[in-house]
């Protein structure tokens, strides 16, 4: 029988490893054992982080909705269900870029919201209210293109 070597594969192997481990810091760049660790490790952190960055983003739009609507004197609960009510279907992210880069579209927003609210202590009962005017595609798609107009109106000024 033939002699097979086998060192063709092993190298492509290490090879790879050691191009994702480029960068790392002491033995981990260089010895294939630990930067075989390390990148394993890493990839955790990758698939973990992924995930989280989600969480992270949503947290940050909510924190920036509510600070730019204690300036228009509304907490943040209050402005959500003020939405809800206008029926402005409109996701976080978005109020969120609204309110740093279009502050005046954002108020806008906020007076609709307010003007849509009950009294304070005076709620009515959401659940009915949702089925009764449940968003439809339609609907979702025109508040989109009110906001397009609307910035598009004001790059124009």
């Amino acid at each position: 029988m033939t002699r097979v070597k086998r060192g063709v594969t092993a190298h492509r192997r290490h090879k790879k490893i050691m191009h994702l481990a480029k960068g790392y810091r002491g033995k981990r760049k260089n010895v294939f054992k630990l930067a075989k660790n390390a990148v394993m490790k890493a990839g955790q952190h990758a698939y973990r982080n992924r995930r989280l960055k989600k969480r992270t983003f949503h947290q940050l739009w909510i924190l920036r909705i509510n600070a730019a609507c204690r300036e228009h004197d509304i907490k943040y609960s209050r402005f959500i269900y003020g939405l809800e009510l206008a029926d402005i279907g409109i996701n976080r992210k978005m109020l969120a870029e609204l309110a740093i880069n279009h502050p005046d579209v954002f108020k806008e927003i906020v007076e609709k919201a307010k003007a849509a609210l009950p009294p304070e202590g005076k709620a009515p009962d959401l659940s009915k209210f949702k089925k009764a005017t449940e968003p439809t595609v339609e609907k979702k798609e025109e508040t989109k293109e009110k906001i397009k107009k609307e910035v598009a109106k004001e790059k124009t000024d």
